[in-house]
């Protein structure tokens, strides 16, 4: 009986030992706060009662990444959004706009929305290790956020997102080279504009153009067959049909290398007119 308590003790040493060799290591922070605002028009002659939803979805969509860039795995911690109302009606809470009239909305997140960015420490060979890339963009479509608005005469417009955060490196690295999209946009928006650093600049303009830049350093082609670029006619590529409107996702980016155990702050705001 006295053998089971030390081949325990024995078990338990060997899993933590594991865990310490074979775990992941968290080496990058993101903390990301917004703010969403825009205007609801009634275009009807009479008074309209609008519920709000209990909770704001944005869904997360993946963008390509270089395959000789590390591969990242994000544990997101985040609370519920904020959304204004005046009163409840028929159980469901909103406010009523007159007719012919513009009101304004706002939803807010008062809590931080944390990403711990970690990556498998595990390494079987010698190899040449890349940039981290965090290829995730969380979108929210104000078409799903109002689906009924056009058949119901409701005008929505002059919607902004304001995103601030910071990134910072993490104790499990020395250094940290990251390349990491935007987080937050509203879909197909309009314009973006960045509140930089004077003391260093991050932004990168367009995510796609740097991806296909690796990909033209390595001298590789992205494959037609890919099941995750999606497929067009050929008669659309050459020209067939002018009318055609064809836009692929793409985003702001922020790219740094860093040393330091000071976070690396950014603001940005999305507009979305119609």
């Amino acid at each position: 009986m006295k053998i089971f308590p030390k081949l325990l003790m024995l078990t338990i040493l060997f899993l933590l030992f594991l865990h310490l060799n074979f775990g992941e290591r968290t080496i990058a922070q993101m903390s990301v706060t917004y703010k969403l605002t825009g205007e609801i028009t009634n275009t009807n002659p009479y008074s309209i009662f609008v519920a709000v939803p209990s909770d704001i979805t944005f869904e997360e969509k993946t963008l390509l990444k270089p395959e000789d860039f590390l591969d990242v795995t994000i544990e997101k911690t985040e609370s519920s959004g904020i959304v204004f109302y005046d009163t409840v009606f028929n159980g469901k809470e909103g406010f009523w706009i007159p007719p012919y009239t513009t009101v304004k909305i706002q939803i807010y997140q008062p809590l931080p929305i944390i990403y711990n960015i970690k990556i498998d420490e595990s390494q079987e060979n010698y190899d040449v290790i890349g940039p981290v890339v965090v290829n995730k963009v969380n979108v929210i479509d104000l078409n799903k956020l109002f689906p009924d608005a056009k058949y119901k005469g409701i005008k929505i417009g002059k919607f902004r997102l304001y995103v601030r955060g910071y990134i910072v490196k993490g104790n499990d690295t020395e250094s940290l080279s990251i390349i990491v999209p935007i987080p937050w946009i509203i879909d197909n928006y309009d314009e973006f504009h960045n509140l930089g650093d004077d003391k260093v600049n991050i932004w990168i303009s367009s995510y796609n153009k740097w991806y296909k830049n690796q990909m033209k350093r390595k001298n590789i082609y992205i494959d037609n067959n890919d099941p995750l670029i999606p497929k067009m006619d050929d008669g659309l590529l050459s020209g067939g049909d002018t009318n055609f409107n064809f836009r692929v996702l793409d985003v702001p980016a922020m790219a740094f290398t860093t040393s330091s155990n000071q976070p690396i702050k950014f603001y940005y705001t999305i507009y979305k007119y119609n």
